[in-house]
């Protein structure tokens, strides 16, 4: 196995896949909270609609 210095494209995909890393569990996280009226936030809804009005 040849040991190389990491160059920029080495560099680039280690900060893409730090960003994937980061910016999946995030997105997911916001992709859960919007679209769950239907389990587990049900009652949350309820109560801010309940406010609301």
């Amino acid at each position: 196995m040849e040991v190389e210095p990491p160059g920029p494209l080495r560099y680039l995909i280690g900060a893409a896949v730090m960003m994937i890393g980061v910016v999946l569990p995030l997105g997911y996280m916001m992709f859960r909270v919007k679209r769950v009226p239907s389990s587990s936030s049900s009652a949350y809804s309820k109560q801010t609609t309940k406010g609301l009005i």
